[in-house]
């Protein structure tokens, strides 16, 4: 009855060994220490603003003309002839960028 009892012991001791190891996507550690089957999650990198992708089309030269008009209003106008309006930017750096680009890429602004 002892041997019965001690090899059934074992048996119950060694099923709860990791003896093989398992596959390497499920031994990836944590901080705790513990072992995780979810993937790594990466962070999406952060989408321009409307001002930042109207300061990099001036800066390449993409704008043809821009007014500034009364209220926070712009008109931009690109040189494929698509022209925007709107109210939502940052006017104040537009108009910087604008006005240091404006004799290299021959920019027309407005003001009113």
């Amino acid at each position: 009855m002892a041997c019965r009892f001690l090899a059934l012991l074992a048996v119950l001791a060694l099923a709860g060994c990791d003896v093989g190891g398992g596959p390497p996507e499920r031994k990836a550690g944590t901080a705790s220490g513990a072992t995780t089957t979810a993937p790594a999650t990466t962070l999406a990198p952060p989408q321009p603003s409307q001002t930042e992708l109207v300061v990099q089309a001036i800066r390449s030269c993409e704008v043809k003309r821009i007014f500034f008009l009364h209220g926070g209003k712009t008109w931009i106008t690109y040189r494929g002839g698509n022209t925007v309006h709107t109210r939502r930017l940052d006017t104040k750096e537009i108009e910087r960028a604008a006005w240091e680009h404006a004799d290299p890429c021959d920019i027309l602004i407005g003001i009113e």
